[in-house]
């Protein structure tokens, strides 16, 4: 038997993937069609269509261009950390967020970091990498976070790591970039990767830089309250802004606060007149907040015999942020939902659990579900320590 024969269709799905893996914007079916050879239009797509329903690739529609897949980190070593599940919180807050720079996600393997999901900045000169990247983890910002995570690092006692562990950050400038990188901590404590974002030199005034320190450390903690943390501590120290003096949000800042992954305490009273509390999943469309009672909540009832409710949303670390809503709440026919029940639980899935959440079909039974819509009457926002 010849053991030196190798299989066309195996060297055909391999191309493809080293194909996409130096198109960092991805390729579409006819740019993959043109740097392949010996492959027919209806086979390069019963490749495309196998991969990607095994999510070794990717795309954003279905005529968009064609990226790696999540599946393909699967098959690094200690899988068991869970990197899917941080991809797609990462890809989740990324399509929430408006980060005006690319941003990276970087995991920890060895001595290396693995760069598993990006997202480009929408400016015209802008940092962009390969998925997949591999470099020394010592030689850059997100590399060093992780290094001074490890109990056994060899620099563990070093100046740079003390100081990246009490600042929860660490930035590199270079001739061309300046690089910034915040912890991502599943248990608000241990760092499990990287948020590293990469801005061009000439646009790196101080107010900028800080501004956008800023704005990682914000978005590496609801990364991190995406996978489960209730707290952003990482190393075990306290990060982020300073608390300051407790103020007023303004009616932009109590808009955006609330497109912000945290779920919502809903407040009403019993016929008994004993309170009941409990949190909830929502959406608010500017006008009105949208909720799913499944079947047999209790507040549902409550709710169709009241009429009044109250709502407070608040994020678990600095600054700090609330806001409380009083208001008028019914529960409300599927046809008066915008797009329809199912779809109100659909969108609900993937605000709070990320693309492909709308999929899964517990997710997408209608069946004994009911929407309650709430009008607010009152809506207030604060930031800081102080009254509620």
């Amino acid at each position: 038997m010849d053991y030196s024969k190798q299989v066309p269709a195996a060297e055909r799905t391999l191309n493809i993937l080293e194909a996409l893996s130096g198109a960092p914007d991805g390729l579409s079916a006819t740019e993959l069609l043109a740097r392949l050879d010996d492959v027919s239009r209806s086979g390069l797509f019963a490749l495309l269509n196998t991969l990607k329903a095994r999510s070794y690739i990717e795309q954003n529609d279905s005529r968009g261009k064609y990226q790696l897949g999540p599946a393909l980190w699967a098959l690094l070593p200690q899988q068991s950390l869970g990197l899917e599940p941080l991809i797609t919180a990462f890809t989740t807050e990324m399509t929430q967020i408006d980060l005006p720079e690319t941003a990276v996600l970087l995991w920890l393997n060895r001595n290396e970091t693995v760069l598993l999901a990006q997202h480009e900045g929408a400016q015209r000169v802008r940092a962009v990498y390969r998925l997949g990247q591999r470099e020394a983890a010592e030689a850059s910002p997100g590399g060093r976070l992780l290094l001074a995570s490890l109990p056994d690092s060899v620099a563990q006692q070093t100046a740079v790591f003390n100081q990246i562990r009490q600042e929860g950050a660490a930035t590199q400038e270079t001739a061309e970039t300046l690089d910034i990188a915040c912890p991502i901590c599943a248990d608000g404590v241990q760092p499990v990767a990287a948020l590293q974002v990469s801005a061009p030199i000439f646009r790196s005034s101080p107010e900028t830089i800080a501004h956008l320190k800023q704005q990682v450390q914000q978005a590496a903690a609801r990364i991190s309250f995406r996978l489960g943390a209730a707290v952003y501590q990482p190393y075990g120290w306290a990060v982020g802004e300073p608390l300051g003096p407790n103020r007023a949000l303004s009616q932009a800042e109590i808009e955006q606060f609330l497109q912000g992954p945290w779920s919502a305490r809903l407040a009403c009273v019993r016929a008994d007149g004993t309170p009941h509390v409990l949190p909830l999943w929502y959406e608010w469309d500017g006008r009105s907040f949208w909720l799913a009672a499944s079947p047999g909540a209790q507040w549902k009832q409550v709710v169709a015999e009241t009429g009044h409710v109250s709502l407070t949303i608040d994020e678990p670390w600095p600054p700090l942020r609330r806001a409380f809503v009083v208001g008028a709440a019914k529960v409300v026919a599927a046809s008066e939902v915008p797009g329809g029940l199912a779809s109100l639980r659909q969108r609900l899935a993937v605000r709070y659990l990320g693309q492909g959440a709308d999929q899964q079909p517990e997710l997408c039974q209608i069946d004994g579900w009911h929407a309650v819509q709430i009008t607010p009457q009152r809506i207030s926002g604060q930031q800081g320590l102080g009254r509620a």
